[in-house]
């Protein structure tokens, strides 16, 4: 039953991972395209000083990507659900509600935490043939919060997509904001390094939201 919830949401979401891969991919090619050409034209020396002195990184473009992605996906995966009702088929299957929703949940967090790690090997992998190690780590520290702000939203957003009352939705809409808000307060590099572990607490409870939603609608709140 898991596999075949698993294929379902694949067959569901084909078409947005393909798309996602294809909009990562163009950005981090233009990233280090804009890099390379900045290297050349500034030179190696006079580049990593201007990185160094001015905190600049060059990668602000791809600041607010995860959160787009993780925004659609939620919007791809259940509006549809609740729309038509689907989700009461998903519901009345012959497994418990809370493992058929984690399935759902667990295929899309593995997909994004996926994208975002190519994401940043990528990065990683050919910034090293052009940056001392240093530098590196300090693109990866920057996006981070970026990455886990895009999980965050995707979270939020399944929470209030799932709630069945309409009022309750705005409301959590109006909790959850602020919550994803905090990974993007500033793009100063790798600022967010005390902030680590309260991201991921955030992270973890926000996930725990979409079940009190389900609950809620199995319980006929309408």
């Amino acid at each position: 039953m898991i596999r075949a919830i698993f294929y379902k949401e694949w067959l569901k979401l084909r078409l947005f991972w393909c798309l996602a891969l294809v909009v990562h991919a163009g950005l981090i090619t233009y990233l280090l395209l804009a890099l390379r050409s900045t290297l050349l034209a500034s030179g190696v020396v006079e580049t990593w000083a201007t990185m160094i002195s001015r905190d600049v990184l060059m990668v602000n473009a791809l600041m607010y990507l995860p959160l787009i992605t993780g925004v659609v996906l939620a919007l791809c995966q259940w509006i549809p659900e609740m729309q038509i009702k689907r989700i009461r088929l998903t519901l009345h299957l012959p497994i418990d509600y809370t493992m058929s929703i984690g399935t759902m949940l667990l295929c899309s967090l593995c997909g994004l935490c996926l994208l975002f790690a190519a994401d940043a090997a990528v990065l990683a992998l050919i910034e090293q043939a052009w940056l001392p190690r240093e530098l590196v780590w300090r693109t990866f520290l920057t996006c981070l919060p970026w990455y886990i702000g895009g999980m965050l939203g995707y979270s939020v957003l399944t929470w209030c997509i799932l709630e069945p009352q309409r009022l309750r939705r705005c409301l959590n809409c109006l909790v959850g904001t602020p919550l994803v808000a905090l990974c993007f307060l500033t793009a100063q590099p790798a600022c967010y390094i005390a902030m680590w572990p309260w991201l991921l607490l955030i992270l973890v409870a926000t996930l725990c939201l979409p079940f009190y939603s389900i609950y809620r609608f199995k319980l006929g709140k309408q």
